[in-house]
């Protein structure tokens, strides 16, 4: 009863941990329970939306993308996060768009994607092709041809599913999106642009106000030498007063580290230099006392002799390219050292004159195999066929484009012609066509299953060409030095007791030191050194703390790097402590700016002309200039918007003046001020009104920047890429 009793009395309380607990075994365990209630696992969230999927998905579609504009495989770690940054602003500008058009009454249904998709596609014929898809479609077709490239373009959607084609698909994915995304921002930045009404009133003024003034003007930069002696001083009872009142001006966007990194380069020491150059001596003086090449590639385990013909312009390395062909053939090629990079020797030992490519059409005749079952003949039976097709080639050279519908082998064409280059070709092939099928004469190549004859039409002229030897030595650092060197950055890392310290350690013993300001979590570069995903993701971990030193890390094989965390900088305004240095240099300028222009002042009223005072700072005095109260800084010869206000409300006089902008200090003389002409219905008033309140760029990044403003935005990617 008393058990009872308990129960009872702690009912509520049960009931509870009984639910928690029946909840978790029906999810399997308990961290799946807290999952429901945080955002662990979420990668990126918009308004409340999970996009983790979606990210993904995009992610994988901009690589596929990426990889076919740079022409690459893969990409370094920099470009990855290039990738990743690229995916982030467009997922979360198309999302914030969507919400915005959809408010409009704008929904981009299936129709208008279709038709988006048609118009895509359809600008492959016109002289302004989509350059992205363009890019898609020569590389398809360079490995198919432009027919099968279209067509597989026009049809994308049967590929769907074909891991054969997946990167292709995922390409055209990400330029489909890229061309809808493009449509949404047109359609919504011109509905809010063309939403703007000015007022024949507000031109009016506008019109008034434009007056336009002539003057004579000397521009004063305050860091010219001669106010070298103009030190402004700035407590920090005045900095913090600053931050206190403009505090709002400093904010940061999303948290940010502040790292310092030790670079330690894997290099070879000087006693590994002198090793490696004895030791590619010694191998040279073996090469040259061998019976020959092959004995020599046998004995040292070389490999295969190369009997390429290589061309001049095939050689790469610009020292190499005359010691090999402006020697006889027979030519040894002593031991040289090349950028500090490797070394090389070797010996020239084949040359003759050759076509770079030859121009080719072919036959086909097949024969039965267990794999070729259809085939109408035995091989014995195909080889008289090729015999026959060859006599009448010889006897009609253009014969062989009647006999090539008959002679297809199942290929899927309708001419055979082609040009094959002498490097990187099937080296046998090419020397028997040069061999065997010049002057028109038919060559037959015997293959597994078939026959080929061949026949040159073409060559282009003979060049002479040369064979060669040649053995490369790398220049790296030696397996002790790599040793020492990791040693190096070991003690470092164990000697340093905290950011400061850290850098104290490094300068006593000559380690270069890499600072890093304001690192994001996605970054891969640190000020500016690459490839830092391993960095960043250390100086981000939830155990990492500020004046922590991180453990050695190999950074691509070329280097050790030990990390110190400086700083750590969480989303909201800025500590003081962290841009009590950008104030107090702000709060110095402006008091230098207003020294000097007191000190202008001064020797104005001495020197009373513009020109003399001009002259004496070594600055151009101009003299009827025209300046406009509306014009943009440039057409106002580089004056300031603050300093044109004070300008023109100042009175048109002989006497020269002094005013500031925010970065200069302006002598000014106003000959004489011209009223606006109001243009017809305020046109050109209101399309300045248009410039100055919502030019197009201007507009564009100010809306989007207000959208991310009011959004609620949750980027977690760090934990997912760390890598």
């Amino acid at each position: 009863m008393a058990a009872i009793g308990a129960i009872r009395k702690h009912g509520v309380f049960l009931l509870v941990i009984i639910g928690v607990a029946l909840l978790a075994f029906l999810l399997g365990d308990m961290t799946k329970v807290v999952d429901m209630f945080s955002d662990r696992n979420t990668m990126v969230k918009i308004n409340g939306t999970k996009f983790n999927d979606e990210y993904q998905k995009q992610f994988q579609q901009n690589l596929a993308l990426w990889k076919i504009i740079y022409d690459k495989s893969s990409l370094e770690e920099t470009e990855n996060y290039q990738v990743h940054e690229m995916t982030w602003q467009q997922l979360l500008e198309t999302q914030l768009l969507d919400k915005e058009l959809k408010k409009m009454g704008l929904l981009f249904s299936k129709d208008m994607i279709s038709s988006s998709n048609e118009e895509l596609i359809a600008s492959l014929n016109s002289q302004q092709p989509n350059q992205l898809l363009y890019k898609l479609f020569t590389t398809i077709a360079k490995n198919s041809s432009p027919e099968i490239a279209y067509g597989f373009l026009s049809n994308i959607e049967d590929y769907r599913d074909r891991q054969d084609v997946s990167d292709y698909y995922d390409a055209y994915k990400a330029i489909e999106r890229f061309h809808i995304a493009d449509k949404k921002r047109m359609y919504y930045y011109a509905m809010v642009q063309g939403s703007q009404n000015f007022s024949d009133v507000m031109a009016q003024k506008i019109a008034t106000d434009n007056r336009g003034a002539n003057v004579e003007l000397a521009i004063i930069n305050p860091n010219l030498p001669i106010f070298s002696s103009l030190i402004p001083n700035v407590n920090e009872k005045d900095v913090k007063a600053f931050y206190k009142e403009h505090k709002n001006r400093y904010k940061y966007n999303e948290e940010m580290r502040d790292i310092d990194v030790a670079v330690l380069p894997i290099v070879p020491s000087s006693a590994d230099l002198k090793a490696i150059e004895d030791t590619v001596r010694a191998e040279y003086a073996r090469f040259t006392a061998a019976a020959s090449i092959a004995d020599f590639n046998k004995a040292e385990m070389k490999g295969a002799v190369d009997s390429t013909y290589y061309k001049r312009e095939d050689i790469s390395l610009t020292e190499l390219d005359s010691l090999i062909f402006d020697v006889p053939v027979g030519s040894l090629i002593e031991p040289f050292k090349y950028e500090n990079r490797a070394w090389y020797y070797g010996k020239v030992f084949g040359s003759a004159f050759r076509p770079d490519s030859l121009q080719i059409s072919y036959l086909v005749v097949d024969y039965k195999t267990k794999q070729n079952q259809q085939s109408p003949r035995t091989k014995k039976q195909a080889r008289r066929e090729a015999d026959s097709l060859k006599n009448v080639i010889m006897a009609n050279p253009n014969e062989i484009f009647t006999l090539l519908p008959g002679y297809l082998a199942g290929r899927n064409a309708n001419d055979s012609t082609e040009w094959i280059s002498d490097h990187p070709s099937v080296r046998n092939l090419y020397d028997s066509l040069l061999k065997y099928g010049v002057q028109n004469k038919p060559y037959i190549q015997e293959n597994r299953g078939y026959f080929v004859v061949f026949q040159i039409r073409q060559a282009t002229r003979p060049i002479e060409k040369r064979m060669f030897a040649i053995y490369p030595t790398e220049i790296k650092a030696s397996e002790n030095t790599v040793n020492d060197i990791q040693t190096a950055a070991n003690q470092l890392a164990a000697s340093s007791t905290s950011a400061a310290n850290f850098l104290e350690v490094a300068n006593q013993n000559g380690i270069q030191i890499v600072r890093g300001d304001n690192v994001t979590s996605m970054a891969a570069v640190i000020g500016q050194f690459p490839n830092c995903r391993e960095i960043v993701t250390w100086a981000f971990n939830d155990n990492t703390k500020k004046d922590d030193i991180s453990d050695v890390m190999k950074i691509e094989g070329q280097y050790f790097t030990v990390a110190a965390l400086r700083n750590i900088k969480t989303k909201g305004t800025a500590d003081f402590k962290d841009i009590s240095g950008i104030i107090e240099a702000e709060l110095k300028a402006e008091k230098k700016l207003e020294m000097v222009e007191n000190q202008v002042k001064e020797d104005l009223a001495k020197a009373k002309t513009i020109s003399a005072l001009a002259e004496k700072y070594s600055v151009p005095a101009r003299d009827s200039m025209r300046l406009g109260f509306a014009l943009d800084v440039y057409q106002n010869a580089q004056v300031e918007n603050n300093a044109i206000g004070k300008i023109f409300a100042m009175q048109a006089s002989n006497t020269p003046q002094v005013v500031s902008g925010n970065n200069n200090v302006y002598l000014v003389t106003i000959h004489n001020f011209e009223d606006g002409t109001p243009s017809q219905g305020y046109a050109y008033e209101k399309m300045m009104l248009q410039n100055i309140v919502g030019g197009r760029n201007r507009s564009e990044m100010t809306i989007l920047d207000g959208l991310k403003e009011k959004a609620d935005i949750f980027d977690n990617r760090a934990r997912f890429y760390q890598k």
